[in-house]
């Protein structure tokens, strides 16, 4: 039988589903393939099909069903909006479980979901297929096999008052049990959670995990008392069998369990603060699968739900008391270092028209943090100075012993005509690929669906222990990318010979011909190495690549910072948050408490060089500074952990985020403005470029400590 050409699959896709590239080294759930069950973004302003209706059948006519289809709970149905998410299964694959490939299974179930969107713009004249994002897979013990998004929640309370605003959080490890959240009354403040990886207790609201209300809550802490463990293994938030739930709320604290208490929770060191029974609270845990892969590939469509989750209940619960929409802030304390940077991408695509709709309505805030990745050497930006005889390159340093996949990105201006371009990939010294690869930045005709694409395989010794690419994103931007596998052996499936990827130095090359186009004025070139360290609670074995200018030798490192231009091509300016990008996100950066300098990890956004007298700026820069280490030393935040009178200390930004949330859910309740619990900050230094530099890093305004000290 020939092979199956992927039609519907991205850089990502080929390389983590592809079975002789880089599933081996994938998440459990997908290098053993053990579930049928996906998660997806549909990318298309076609309206969504009424998988209510439609049957979605091989053949026309047929009365087999062949897919499944099923949306999470959609605020206002999800429409106007042009990226929705929605999960997929194959009701046949266990009796019939050809093909053996999961690319080819489901490029095939997404094939036959696309005759029935191709159909939907059937009456404009102007077919248009969508795009799709495959996620990571879902736990079939996850599966809701009952599942009806319009149920009422089974328990939920309206508290005898209605809220003045909402707080959410969606995070991992959701301690909701804890007593920091009860209201004076002794009653939960939290209304609702939805543990997207638990197992599912049956007919249920959400197409996955189980869904726990505030009644159910207040039903297992009168059940089980102080005992907050038992809670969590009856309500499934302890589960070892299921590897995306697992034990992770053993631990005496986590990363969500710090994040909610700072959002949500009582204060430390605080003699008095206002009563939060007006402020109730939902949340969301994502699955453990959100951290295993930190390059960001396969979590969008649980980001996506998570938020349509928190925009759908408390649409519930104004509904409750008889109101249309009430004031609501999120915080999201996660990212990822890759992608588009400009708002364009299909997550920022998606928040930003959540956010511009229900804000018509409400206020409405997602607060996230800017990440942590500013001393990482994780970017670098091209200018068309930078260019020498039509072409620059990038050294790219993989380290020894990395155990999971490494990708970089680069990224050409919109807009620009590719043609005459081309991208390369060289190895470390000493090292030869059986032969040299090199891509035209164009589309190969083996793939007329979806964004024009090419890719190649990186061989040595005839084994693939990489890819290179080229694709069209969304149809409106290139990209070149490059994926590599572990730099160690590891053990592969079938008893597969090891193959590895060498570590060293790797090089990037961009190419042009003498009568390509150059780039246009105030136009660059950006490349991101993605974020690829090692969450504790997984313990991957990831260790993270980074950049290298290959033209600069080494320098003493500064005492202290430097406020000069030119900028080196290697720079931490531009190292913004990956999926912070939509233009009302309120992007959160980190300071020292004791100094009020930024944090030094703390991300920027872009600056580039100029010829002026300072550097400007390009993208979205931060809003908002709060603090995220007490002091040089003394780093990290204080917080409450996972059982009650527990503690928490976390380094970095996303512990910075929630104070900013607090901040503003508070102003909102109490009817002031959003940003009245902040002072503004002003940058009136000698020297212009240190204003520059200090109001990229630290933002427009300054939050004040939860705490009195360190």
């Amino acid at each position: 039988m020939p092979q199956r050409v992927w039609q519907y699959t991205g850089p990502y896709e080929r390389w983590v589903f592809g079975q002789n590239l880089g599933r081996p080294f994938s998440f459990p759930a997908i290098r053993n393939w053990s579930s049928r069950y996906f998660a997806a973004l549909m990318d298309s302003p076609a309206p969504l099909p009424n998988v209510s209706t439609v049957k979605f059948t091989a053949e026309p006519g047929a009365q087999v069903e062949r897919v499944d289809v099923r949306y999470p709970p959609l605020w206002n149905n999800g429409q106007g909006l042009s990226v929705r998410p929605f999960c997929f299964y194959d009701p046949i694959a266990e009796e019939d479980p050809t093909p053996d490939s999961i690319g080819d299974w489901i490029d095939l179930l997404l094939e036959l979901l696309d005759q029935f969107t191709e159909a939907l713009d059937a009456d404009t004249g102007r077919p248009s297929r969508a795009r799709y994002r495959i996620n990571f897979p879902i736990n079939p013990k996850s599966w809701t096999q009952d599942y009806d998004a319009t149920r009422a929640v089974e328990g939920y309370v309206p508290q005898t008052e209605a809220p003045k605003a909402i707080i959410a959080v969606i995070d991992d490890g959701i301690p909701f049990a804890n007593r920091t959240y009860l209201n004076s009354a002794g009653k939960t403040r939290v209304s609702n959670c939805w543990l997207q990886s638990a197992r599912s207790p049956g007919p249920g609201a959400v197409p996955f995990g189980r869904e726990l209300s505030n009644g159910q809550i207040d039903g297992l802490r009168a059940t089980h008392g102080r005992d907050e463990r038992a809670i969590y293994t009856a309500a499934g938030a302890i589960d070892a069998d299921l590897p995306e739930m697992g034990t992770y709320l053993l631990r005496e604290t986590t990363h969500g369990a710090h994040i909610m208490s700072m959002a949500a929770g009582q204060t430390l060191g605080r003699a008095e603060e206002p009563s939060q029974d007006d402020i109730e609270i939902i949340a969301v845990q994502l699955p453990n699968t959100i951290a295993w892969d930190t390059s960001g590939f396969g979590k969008e469509m649980y980001m996506l739900s998570a938020l349509h989750y928190v925009f759908e209940r408390a649409k519930r619960i104004a509904a409750s008391h008889g109101l249309d929409e009430l004031p609501l802030v999120i915080n999201f304390s996660y990212g990822w270092s890759g992608g588009r940077h400009d708002g364009e991408s299909e997550m920022d695509t998606a928040m930003q028209e959540l956010l511009e709709s229900r804000r018509a309505l409400a206020p409405t805030y997602l607060v996230m943090p800017s990440g942590n990745t500013y001393l990482d050497k994780m970017h670098a930006n091209f200018q068309e100075s930078e260019f020498v005889d039509d072409e620059f390159s990038i050294g790219w340093q993989v380290q020894p012993d990395d155990r999971t996949s490494s990708y970089v990105e680069m990224w050409l201006p919109e807009g620009l005509d590719p043609e005459g371009y081309t991208f390369e990939v060289t190895p470390p010294r000493g090292i030869t690929f059986d032969a040299a690869p090199s891509l035209a930045l164009r589309g190969a005709p083996r793939f007329p669906r979806g964004d024009p694409r090419n890719f190649a395989n990186l061989r040595m010794g005839g084994a693939v222990v990489g890819q290179m690419s080229v694709d069209k994103n969304r149809g409106t931007r290139w990209r070149a990318m490059v994926a590599l596998a572990p730099s160690m052996p590891l053990p592969m499936p079938n008893d597969d010979p090891a193959r590895w990827a060498p570590s060293g130095r790797w090089t990037l090359t961009l190419k042009r011909t003498a009568s390509a186009e150059r780039l246009p004025e105030g136009s660059y070139v950006n490349i991101w190495a993605q974020r690829d360290d090692d969450p504790s609670e997984l313990r991957t074995g990831g260790r993270q690549s980074y950049l290298v200018d290959p033209n600069q030798g080494p320098t003493h490192k500064p005492a202290l910072p430097e406020y000069k231009q030119p900028l080196s091509l290697v720079r931490g300016f531009g190292s913004m948050n990956g999926v912070a990008n939509a233009d009302l996100v309120t992007r959160v950066a980190g300071y020292v408490q004791s100094t009020d300098q930024p944090a030094p990890y703390s991300s920027a956004g872009g600056l580039l060089n100029t010829d002026g007298p300072v550097p400007v700026t390009w993208g979205q820069h931060v809003d908002i500074c709060a603090v995220s280490d007490r002091s040089p030393v003394l780093p990290g935040t204080v917080a409450q952990g996972v059982y009650s009178g527990a503690r928490s200390i976390l380094i970095g930004t996303s512990g910075a985020a929630p104070q900013v949330a607090r901040q503003i859910v508070r102003a909102l309740a109490d009817g002031s403005d959003p940003m009245s619990g902040l002072a503004p900050q002003t940058y009136e230094f000698d020297n212009p470029v240190k204003n520059v530099q200090l109001k990229a890093r630290l933002g427009e305004f300054k939050t004040p400590s939860l705490w009195a000290g360190g």
